[in-house]
This record gives structure tokens, sequence and C-alpha cells, in this order.
């Protein structure tokens, strides 16, 4: 096998990324909004109830998804891809306050949720670090508001 095609087999391999999946089950539309660092928030779904909305995040993503556009009281899903390492990072964080309840399902069964406020598995305050998660393998995320 040449030297390129294992290049080319290697980028491949390597340039793998997460699908999330975005189901709401709320008696009203989700606003999803994604917002990438370093880069403008932007709306990219709005989510019927009952529906669900996919997207896919690349290697090296970082960012977060929230419902509606306010900047305090929102309920956050962070994640990062691969961008320092083999591994996804991922957390839910209710520092800046609550605005609707999420669950998130990862790939390797790991579930957290953020139901209130002061829920157990969610960033509290900026250095609550036992709350970020992390996996190796590639997979679907499932994020459920409810």
């Amino acid at each position: 096998m040449s030297f390129i095609v294992q290049l080319a087999i290697l980028y491949i391999i390597g340039a793998s990324g997460i699908t999330i999946e975005f189901h709401n089950g709320l008696g009203f539309p989700i606003q999803l909004v994604l917002t990438q660092n370093h880069v403008a928030p932007r709306q990219i779904a709005t989510i019927p109830t009952g529906r669900h909305f996919s997207h896919y995040c690349p290697q090296g993503f970082a960012g977060n998804f929230k419902h509606g556009w306010a900047g305090k009281g929102i309920t956050l899903f962070e994640i990062s891809i691969r961008t320092h390492d083999a591994n996804t990072y991922y957390d839910l964080s209710v520092i800046d306050g609550f605005n609707v309840p999420m669950k998130v399902y990862a790939p390797d069964g790991t579930r957290i949720q953020a139901l209130h406020s002061q829920a157990p598995d969610a960033y509290l305050y900026p250095t609550d670090d036992s709350k970020t998660h992390g996996l190796r393998q590639d997979g679907k995320f499932v994020v459920v508001f409810e």
C-alpha cells in the first residue's frame, strides 16, 4: 500500500465526528441555538413538539447547544470533540440559570440530566469540573428536552 493511501486511510479514520440527535418532548417548539467557540451564535433548527433534529459535529468541534436566544437563564449542553486528545468531552451547565430540562444519553450508555436549576449532574459553578464526562468511542448522542 502506498504512503499516500495510508495517509488517506488514517485521515478518514481519524476525521470522524459525532452526531447529536435532539428530541423535543416539551409542549412548545425548541429554538435550537448553536454557539461554536469563536463563532457567532446561530439558530440551527426549530424542533416542533414530538419531533427531532440531527446535527453532525466534526472532529475539532467545540461549542454548546441551547434553547432560545437568552444570554442568561439558560440550560446548556456543551461538547468538545477531539480538540486536544482522542476524547470527546461533554457536560450540562446551569451556571447562568435554567430554562428547559435536558437529558443527555451518550454513546457509551452514560446518562446525565438537568431537570432544574440545582441539577446534581450539571455544572452549577465554573470550577465544578467533576461534571465533565469523556469518552473515546464514536456514536450518536441523544439530547432530550422534556
